[in-house]
């Protein structure tokens, strides 16, 4: 019984939350070995590249929050 419901609250964590790891930031921190575009904010991307020899760019993937449309907004 303890195993159904282990089961259905992670599936209804993943269906309903998303994965956390997907979201994408403006900013990306690009090093030798790896590519990290989730940091929200410039200051937060450069402080984690000073630690790993990277520099910072904006993120060319990505898409900001899309507010929705009203109705008096067509002309």
């Amino acid at each position: 019984m303890r195993y159904l419901v282990v089961i259905g609250a992670l599936a209804a964590s993943t269906l309903l939350g998303g994965w956390a790891f997907d979201r994408q930031g403006p900013y990306c921190v690009f090093a030798r070995d790896f590519t990290n575009c989730g940091y929200p904010s410039w200051e937060a991307c450069l402080a984690a590249a000073s630690g790993t020899g990277g520099n910072c760019r904006e993120n060319p993937q990505y898409v900001g929050e899309r507010r929705p449309r009203r109705r008096d907004d067509r002309w």
